[in-house]
């Protein structure tokens, strides 16, 4: 895939969130992991990238019954083994803080990470 024709393509199609949360659920890491690598292009792409990628988790949200739509980041990386996966979950909670531009929203989505326990698993993950 093009990286530009492709991210290009996700950010003109809302409809393509749906593909990319139903993908999420599943049980094949590798898939997860993919999808989670796209979501941080996105977050750094573009601005609506980004709300592509959070589209995406509410999408996920919605399908799960979640009450939140953080909490499959922070579950998949509780359950993560690999430091692989688990590197990818981390730098896309990085690239969702980081390419927030509004320091209120940024500080907001920072503290929606740590309301779901972020703080201690990364204590664990030392």
């Amino acid at each position: 895939m093009d990286s530009h024709v492709g991210l290009d393509y996700i950010v003109d199609n809302p409809d393509y969130c749906v593909k990319l949360a139903s993908a999420l659920d599943t049980a094949c890491t590798s898939v997860k992991k993919q999808v989670v690598e796209l979501l941080s292009a996105l977050c750094v792409y573009s601005q609506d990238g980004r709300q592509r990628a959070i589209d995406t988790l509410h999408t996920y949200q919605e399908r799960k019954g979640e009450r939140y739509r953080l909490r499959v980041v922070i579950d998949e990386l509780q359950k993560a083994t690999a430091e692989d996966y688990q590197t990818v979950l981390l730098a896309f909670i990085n690239c969702l803080v980081i390419s927030t531009p509004v320091l209120k929203d940024r500080i907001r989505i920072r503290n929606e990470f740590i309301g779901l326990k972020l703080l201690p698993i990364l204590n664990e993950l030392r």
